[in-house]
């Protein structure tokens, strides 16, 4: 009596599947708890035989291993198995199979319980699969090597889906291949550098509007109108698409997942898209951010050696000059103006060194985010930027000086002096380096409202579109075919901090071969 209620209290637990076969394999019996897992009625089970909710590949082992359980050269079977439900999912039991004999020891019935360990199983291979990439990226492998492994590692998770990965071209608004190796090519060709739009398919609506887009039914939605004979050639039948996301909310792309049927997906699907969309997230970010610190590391390993150049060539100088002067032999009888030309360009080059020490300074306090300490106080400004102008005619006689002030420009401003005529220096150096001998650089000074407006335009060589674009970055320096043009490439990121501090604005305007203008602003008051 207490073993049958023991039996009763076993086939009625809804966490233990039980299933009975005869020695055929055909299915005799189940509890409730199985034909939950499975997915099919009692009476349809009744026409089923245990292999045929066996996975295929699973399917020869099973049965080899039943009939040697059955033949006595097994005492029971525990093994963790693959069940083929009802719709045709694949679900995970940790299953325990032993064999009742009769009286005469023949068997009489062969008894299964199976506990579903399927969410046990996809987070083991979901951790696997993200120990794999975090290797890759250890191993700084390409990002199309990783994005593969994150969809192979997807697809291993459940059955019949098929996964794809496309990165956006911000600029372009497209879509582009990463990573699909279990898609048709002929498609993956296809749908290659798509715009993202409103109805633009799943991964393109889901790019354009940054969020998920579920297409249960392809053929039947208006998402897929466009890409409907494209889409017939294909098994290819729902598909759901999550978009990227970088650190700042910036969409990078999409993780989309596919099946061969139409479909909607249930709690664990969302979480996985999620999930995968995530990891994908993370290794694009890991790589764009190692791109960069490689960058910043090859870009100050040239900063270094042209800081160390620009700070050879005026001490050279230096050093050499005042050699001469030392030289009582051969500088003993020459003329005081001779003397003179020598000690100028002895102080020229020694400002020359200052102006690059304060700039590696200036730099220095930038990066750590100490800011720049200004010096406010009321300034002459037409007196500053007349005495700026008339150094340039001094120091570039080569090329042809106008200053322009208009009649509301004011006698006196609140500002740092020294920083605004450090940004005033650095423009028109800029406008006297890049601009041939003869050519005229003006200077303008206007009154716009509640702010003064200082432009320093040039007729020189002039700037690309990506060249003005990186005109503030630090350490950039345009190439030039002249190979006279030296510079650390800091002056510009420097110019935009004081104009910054100062309340202002700064913008740059060129035409490749025509020249460039200079606008920037500070506050009247």
């Amino acid at each position: 009596m207490r073993d049958q209620i023991v039996e009763q209290a076993v086939f009625a637990n809804p966490t233990i599947g039980i299933e009975i076969t005869d020695g055929e394999g055909r299915i005799t019996g189940s509890n409730a708890a199985f034909r939950d897992f499975v997915g099919y009625k009692e009476t349809e089970l009744a026409s089923l035989a245990a292999a045929d909710l066996c996975h295929i590949d699973d399917k020869e082992r099973e049965l080899r291993e039943r009939r040697q359980l059955i033949d006595g050269d097994l005492d029971n079977l525990t093994f963790r198995k693959r069940y083929m439900t009802k719709s045709g999912k694949t679900i995970w039991g940790d299953t325990n199979i032993t064999v009742a004999h009769n009286t005469n020891g023949s068997c009489e019935a062969v008894v299964a319980t199976m506990v579903d360990v399927t969410d046990q199983r996809r987070q083991e291979l979901l951790q696997q699969g993200q120990t794999r990439i975090l290797e890759l990226l250890y191993l700084n492998r390409s990002l199309e090597e990783v994005c593969t492994a994150i969809v192979e590692s997807i697809e291993t998770v459940e059955e019949g889906l098929l996964c794809s990965i496309l990165q956006l071209n911000s600029t372009a608004g497209t879509l582009h291949k990463i990573a699909a190796p279990s898609l048709p090519d002929f498609y993956n060709d296809a749908i290659d550098g798509m715009e993202i739009g409103d109805k633009v398919g799943s991964c393109g609506a889901a790019a354009f509007y940054k969020r998920r887009v579920v297409v249960a039914d392809i053929l039947n939605h208006p998402y897929w109108a466009k890409a409907h004979r494209l889409i017939k050639k294909t098994e290819l039948r729902s598909c759901w698409s999550q978009p990227i996301f970088s650190n700042d909310g910036e969409v990078l792309g999409t993780f989309a997942i596919y099946y061969t049927e139409p479909r909607e997906p249930g709690p664990f699907e969302l979480e996985l898209i999620k999930s995968a969309a995530d990891l994908t997230a993370l290794a694009i970010n890991h790589k764009r951010a190692m791109s960069a610190l490689l960058r910043s590391d090859q870009l100050k390993s040239e900063f270094i050696s042209i800081a160390a150049h620009e700070l050879n060539t005026p001490l050279g100088t230096i050093v050499g000059y005042a050699e001469l002067l030392l030289n009582p032999q051969g500088f003993a009888h020459a003329s005081k103006d001779k003397k003179d030309k020598y000690l100028n360009i002895i102080i020229e080059k020694a400002e020359m060194l200052s102006r690059i020490i304060d700039d590696l300074l200036d730099i220095g306090k930038i990066e750590k985010g100490y800011g720049l300490n200004l010096r406010k106080k009321p300034t002459q400004i037409r007196k500053t930027i007349a005495n700026v102008v008339a150094s340039f005619e001094h120091t570039a006689p080569q090329h042809v000086f106008s200053l322009h002030t208009d009649d509301d420009f004011p006698e006196s401003v609140i500002i740092d002096e020294g920083r605004i005529v450090q940004v005033l220096d650095n423009l028109l150096s800029n406008a006297v380096k890049y601009s041939p001998d003869g050519s005229l650089v003006e200077l303008v000074a206007e009154t716009k409202v509640d702010r003064l407006r200082f432009s320093v335009v040039d007729s020189g060589i002039g700037m690309s579109k990506v060249q003005v674009e990186r005109v503030f970055d630090k350490f950039y320096r345009a190439k030039t075919n002249d190979k006279t043009i030296r510079g650390l490439g800091l002056g510009m990121n420097i110019v935009r901090e004081i104009v910054e501090a100062h309340g202002g604005e700064i913008e740059v305007k060129s035409i490749l071969g025509e020249g460039t203008q200079v606008h920037f602003t500070v506050p009247r008051s």
